[in-house]
Formats: structure tokens, C-alpha cells, sequence
């Protein structure tokens, strides 16, 4: 599937290994509430997908990216959830570490704590990136010369541990803070927080059902035709996550190209689409002291909205009808 559905990406990858946006673990509990069950999840960038995918239990998951580089951080991953049959034993696994006493079902900073005062192991690392390799090459999907790129990311995620950071800049929050980042309402949100979570996710990942793909979300390869496939299976989508791509895409001037690819997606009449802004807005939804707003919106309403004119600009993507 990933080589029928993907396209030739189309831009240079970068180091965003995890995600900048402090914001996306407070819609979580309203996404369990609104969410269509049983429809298929499409989604953008790294970890975060999991707790959304966690909390909407979709029947199928498609992470998309132009950047190949992408496919090959959610190939790691999927790997990790393979193996590893508790959080203890993926966060072991991720980070290289090896913790600490811990109860059988650890809460958020429990878990947390005990990595990040567990000591980085690089005979853990070169014992799992072997178990990693091995499952990821009987997949035939990566070229000989991503090997050691794959190894690459493995390294910059394992290194620093709790405290990787989008970019490794300290501006952003740690995965660690991630972990501990309650939703709105203050119950746990991400995706190790709860075993119940974890283990949501892992049956998907070991039954195939979360594929990444390279895909621009404007363009004419890969949309299309997930679009078509999803039509022959009879699947419908119920949630698209796009971060904050569409400012990229009013920039560009491909919004147009960007909402036909919506339009064409076979989908249920209450699906959503959640979107973030990573530059500080004056927003209701912004929760104090996160630098990001993220918002769930009715899809289908979005692209009436687009199609009528009245998104043009990147405020326009936040108000109520957008």
C-alpha cells in the first residue's frame, strides 16, 4: 500500500522527530466524544497521531507527509509497538533506557520520572535497532541508502529521552511534559499515559492498520488515490489532522488543490478536521500558557467554507464556520 499510494516527496526532510504542539493533547477527550466511530483517521507529522488514533479508534490510520523522512520515523515506530506487549517495555525500547521500580499500571509521571533518572544504554540502542531492522526489511519498503538514516532517528530519539524536543529547540516542550499534558477537561490525554491507550494503538499497528505515506495534501498522486481506494473498500473518513499545513498552503497558493483532494475523500457527514496554530493566537480555545491553539471543526462545513470564498486567509481557518 505504501508503494501503490505514495508519491515522490517533495521537499527536504527535517528533524522534527516529535511534535512542537503543546496544544494537541487538550482536544483529546472532546475528539473521544465527537469523533464517528469506526471511520479512518488521516493525519500529518509524528507521535502525536497516536493519541488521536488512541482516543478515535479508527478502523484504519493514514500519516501523510511529503517528506520521505516521515515514513521512515513511523516505520521505527511501528516496529516499537510490535515488539514491545506494555509502555514500559516501548518506552525501554524508545528511549534506550532501562527504568526503575514501577507499579504494574504506572500513571503519566510515574513513567516519566523513572526514565528520565534512568541511564542512556547504547548496547540497548544496538539491541533494538537490530530487532527493529529486522522487522522493518521484511517489509521491503525502504531502499538500501535509508538504513542508516533510519538508524539516525532511532539515535536522536533515544539520546535524549524524556527530554527530546522538537528540533532539539528549547523553546518547546519536552516529551516527557507531553506525556504529563492532561486535556481540557484534566484527564490524561496522551497516548502512554494510559495502558488502555497504548494498547489501542499497538493492536492497530500489529494488524497493519496505521500506514504512512508520502503524500502532499495538495497534490494530484497520492490523495487521489488513497480517495479511490478508500471508495473500493467502502471506508469512510470520519478524521483528517492537518497541524498547521494549511498556512503553508495559503502561502503557496494551493488551498484550492488542497480542499478538491478533501472533497473527493469519501467521508462520514459529521467528520472532523483538527488543525493547530503554532504561533501564539488570542483565541477562546487556546489554553493559557500553551504557545499553540489546536481546534476541532466540522469537516464537510470547512470545505463549503473554502468553496465559497471565505477562507483566505490564516485567521480565517479559526473561526467558527471554518
Amino acid at each position: 500500500m505504501i508503494q501503490a499510494l505514495s508519491e515522490p516527496q517533495s521537499g527536504p526532510h527535517a528533524d522534527n522527530l516529535i511534535t512542537n504542539e503543546d496544544s494537541f493533547p487538550r482536544v483529546i477527550g472532546e475528539l473521544g466524544r465527537v469523533a464517528t466511530p469506526d471511520g479512518v483517521y488521516l493525519g500529518v507529522g509524528p507521535d502525536q497521531n497516536f493519541s488521536y488514533i488512541a482516543r478515535c479508534a479508527p478502523v484504519r490510520s493514514f500519516v501523510l507527509d511529503y517528506r520521505r523522512r516521515n515514513l521512515r520515523l513511523h516505520l521505527l515506530h511501528k516496529a516499537l509497538f510490535m515488539l514491545s506487549e506494555t509502555r514500559v517495555d516501548y518506552l525501554t525500547r524508545l528511549t534506550a533506557r532501562r527504568p526503575g521500580h514501577l507499579p504494574e499500571r504506572p500513571g503519566a509521571a510515574e513513567l516519566v520520572e523513572a526514565y528520565a533518572n534512568a541511564p542512556f544504554d547504547e548496547d540497548l540502542l544496538e539491541r533494538t535497532r537490530v530487532e527493529v531492522f529486522g522487522l522493518i526489511r521484511a517489509y521491503g519498503v525502504l531502499d538500501e541508502a535509508e538504513w542508516d538514516d533510519l538508524a539516525r532517528i532511532q539515535a536522536r530519539l533515544a539520546g535524549p529521552g524524556m527530554l527530546a524536543k522538537f528540533l532539539a529547540m528549547p523553546i518547546y516542550p519536552t516529551f516527557g511534559e507531553f506525556i504529563q499534558q492532561p486535556d481540557r477537561d484534566g484527564s490524561p490525554a496522551h497516548m502512554l499515559a494510559q495502558d488502555a491507550s497504548y494498547q489501542r494503538v499497538r493492536d492497530a499497528q500489529r494488524n497493519d492498520r496505521v500506514i504512512p505515506l508520502v503524500a502532499d495534501l495538495a497534490g494530484s498522486g497520492a490523495l487521489p488515490r488513497l480517495a479511490a481506494w478508500l471508495g473500493l473498500q467502502g471506508l469512510k473518513v470520519s478524521v483528517v489532522y492537518v497541524s498547521d499545513v494549511e498556512f503553508f498552503l495559503l502561502r503557496a497558493g494551493t488551498l484550492d488543490a488542497y480542499i478538491t483532494n478533501l472533497d473527493r475523500l469519501p467521508k462520514h457527514e459529521n467528520a472532523l478536521i483538527i488543525r493547530t496554530s503554532t504561533r501564539e493566537i488570542d483565541h477562546p480555545e487556546r489554553v493559557a500558557g500553551d504557545s499553540a491553539t489546536t481546534v476541532i471543526r466540522s469537516l464537510p462545513a470547512f470545505i463549503e467554507a473554502a468553496r465559497g470564498g471565505r477562507v483566505r486567509t490564516p485567521e480565517d481557518l479559526f473561526t467558527p464556520d471554518a
